[in-house]
């Protein structure tokens, strides 16, 4: 086969990019050697697929680097091609250069990938072992669950006010086993009314029940000794607990691939965006790029964080009387904890309360 045989005689000895379109169904794929573009081919969407192409016209090419977006297919087309003995990056979608063309189809994307990647233009994402990737998965579902029943609460306050309904503040907390008996008990003109009401309720209780079976999944897992000494150490933190914990040790783990506070503080999106020309320099909202539950998270714990440690909560008051708003100043108390983490993980030592 002509065909072949020419493309085996151009790579022999050289270096291949492929950047590789991922779909549900099929990949589009994109060759590029010495910066000509050897092949485009669309292979079904079975990894084997891939390998088996590249080996039968790339055998002889000195080394086949494949990239591909990160996005709904995960790292597994990574460790399938890294197991066949290829070197592969996952590159973020925010990262790739953008260029202004007017035509876009999946084998031009694959082509870009190829191209970029050979000029060394593009960023990597790192692939967390396949047991952390595994085990986060539970605090991303319960994230999911919480998130669909804060709307279900959110539902039944709306169905309770069109129809008059009231839980006075004198009666309790809402959501209390007394308030859940107070909508049990509840009335209304029209039957309809009543059943989607239990319907809500319904939904309520299979929601709650999904959330607290996950958490109790994610504190064995705090127990487990891949994850306890280091939770331990995170969790002396007042104010820090298990969903926290678990989530930065979770969505993070290696915390040695950050070179610098300054790399760290970039992932979590928690660096002040800047726009400069000539001798102006404006100082923006944070960038909020990088992992957003992490930042969620220790945003969330800051708050609890300042009524017990007197150094962040120092650095809290010091930033708010300059005039900028609580919400601003609890994001740079979320940063600053993030950074005694970083610390805690690296120098495996606990969190010690007021200690900057």
């Amino acid at each position: 086969m002509k065909y072949l045989k020419d493309i085996e005689r151009f790579v022999e000895n050289k270096v291949v990019f492929c950047g590789v379109d991922v779909h549900s169904n099929d990949h589009k794929l994109c060759y590029v050697c010495d910066g000509e573009i050897v092949e485009k081919v669309v292979v079904n969407g079975e990894v084997r697929s891939i390998v088996q192409h590249t080996k039968a016209l790339y055998s002889k090419a000195k080394e086949i680097r494949f990239v591909y977006e990160a996005g709904f297919s995960g790292f597994h087309l990574y460790r399938a091609l890294t197991a066949n003995g290829y070197d592969c990056i996952v590159t973020p979608p925010s990262r790739i250069p953008r260029m202004a063309d007017k035509v876009k189809t999946d084998k031009r994307d694959a082509q870009k990938l190829a191209q970029f990647h050979a000029g060394g233009l593009l960023k990597s994402v790192w692939v967390p072992p396949l047991q952390i990737d595994s085990d986060r998965h539970y605090i991303r579902l319960r994230d999911r669950y919480q998130k669909k029943l804060s709307c279900v609460k959110s539902q039944i306050k709306s169905q309770l006010r069109l129809h008059g309904k009231h839980w006075l503040p004198g009666d309790g907390g809402y959501w209390t086993k007394r308030y859940i008996r107070w909508l049990e008990s509840l009335e209304f003109n029209n039957e309809s009314l009543g059943l989607i009401l239990d319907e809500y309720l319904s939904e309520y209780r299979y929601l709650r029940s999904r959330v607290a079976t996950l958490t109790r999944r994610i504190k064995e897992l705090s127990r487990s000794e891949t994850y306890h000494t280091s939770y331990t150490r995170l969790t002396a933190c007042r104010g820090v607990g298990l969903i926290t914990a678990m989530t930065f040790l979770l969505e993070i783990w290696d915390m040695s691939r950050f070179k610098s506070v300054e790399a760290f503080g970039s992932y979590l999106g928690m660096t002040p965006s800047q726009h400069s020309s000539g001798e102006h320099v404006r100082h923006g909202h944070i960038t909020r790029e990088g992992n957003a539950r992490v930042r969620k998270v220790l945003v969330e714990s800051a708050w609890t964080v300042i009524r017990h440690d007197p150094f962040l909560r120092a650095k809290y008051q010091r930033i708010q009387s300059r005039g900028t708003n609580g919400k601003k100043a609890i994001v740079a108390v979320a940063r600053s904890l993030a950074i005694r983490f970083r610390r805690c993980l690296l120098n495996e030592e606990p969190y010690v309360i007021g200690v900057c």
